[in-house]
């Protein structure tokens, strides 16, 4: 079985004009740690943030990259625990070019029976779901986790990922986490994303960034950049990491961060499990 390891950070901040610091906190990124190769599935969201009644389309490609011959998938989407619901008619299959209509076999949870799948070959799953209107004010980011089981003649191989999304923030300023995968295997180089946005209307001083990285995952090096503008490389002296993970941003003597009114700062993690 594979691993889904979580992950989120936070990040301290201050408008220009005021003496009082504030926090904000990101949502939960879950990346799966595959232990074998076998089927791959990517998912991706769009748009990532939303409010409730809001429509978001997802992707979802599965690669088969076992040696056998699949002769069907299935697809299960948990529809992050009922706080979306599948929007009827909205699914499609593109694969070898080809787009044809699709319809579930299920909506609790949401499951698709797809076609047969040659080593190698890989095709695109598309739907829409609707956050529901009477979404708990509690709930500020939904992730929906997928599981993919690809039939062959003498058993059958599975693939997970999942898809987070973030409730739109309107107190000024926000920090949202994301990755450049959904799986990954050990030792295959990856990206996390922080990205600090600030809708005020007056520049925001970083305080620091705080993300607890999983035990298992190994930095090899940091970059931001304010806007369009050119990454900056950070040095290990502009960064605090603990013995234990805990990666703070920046350091006593690290440069410092702001992030314009209506900008955005983009924070690149590298490294590995």
């Amino acid at each position: 079985m594979p691993n889904t390891i979580n992950n989120q950070a936070s990040t301290s901040y201050q408008f220009s004009g005021s003496s009082t610091p504030s926090t904000a906190v990101s949502n939960t990124n879950s990346i799966v740690l595959e232990t074998s190769e076998g089927l791959d599935i990517t998912k991706t969201a769009t748009p990532t943030t939303f409010l409730s009644g809001d429509i978001i389309a997802y992707n979802v490609t599965i690669t088969n990259n076992s040696s056998s011959f699949l002769t069907g998938v299935r697809i299960i989407d948990d529809l992050g625990g009922g706080n979306l619901a599948y929007v009827t008619g909205s699914g499609s299959v593109t694969t070898l070019g080809n787009q044809y209509p699709v319809s579930p076999v299920s909506t609790n949870p949401l499951t698709f029976t797809l076609q047969e799948l040659n080593p190698g070959q890989s095709m695109t799953l598309s739907y829409r779901s609707q956050v529901i209107f009477n979404l708990p004010g509690t709930v500020t980011s939904i992730t929906n986790n997928i599981h993919g089981i690809g039939y062959t003649s003498t058993g059958t191989i599975n693939g997970y990922a999942s898809s987070t999304i973030q409730k739109k923030n309107s107190v000024g300023f926000s920090i949202n986490k994301s990755s450049s995968v959904t799986d990954v295997l050990p030792n295959e180089p990856f990206n996390y994303f922080l990205t600090l946005t600030n809708s005020g209307s007056t520049s925001a001083s970083i305080l620091n960034v705080t993300d607890q990285l999983p035990s298992n995952y190994t930095l090899t090096g940091i970059t931001y950049n304010v806007g369009s503008g050119s990454p900056v490389t950070l040095s290990p002296s502009d960064y605090t990491l603990s013995t234990g993970n805990l990666l703070v941003i920046p350091s006593a003597t690290g440069p410092s961060i702001s992030v314009p009114a209506g900008e955005n700062v983009l924070i690149t993690l590298t490294g590995h499990f």
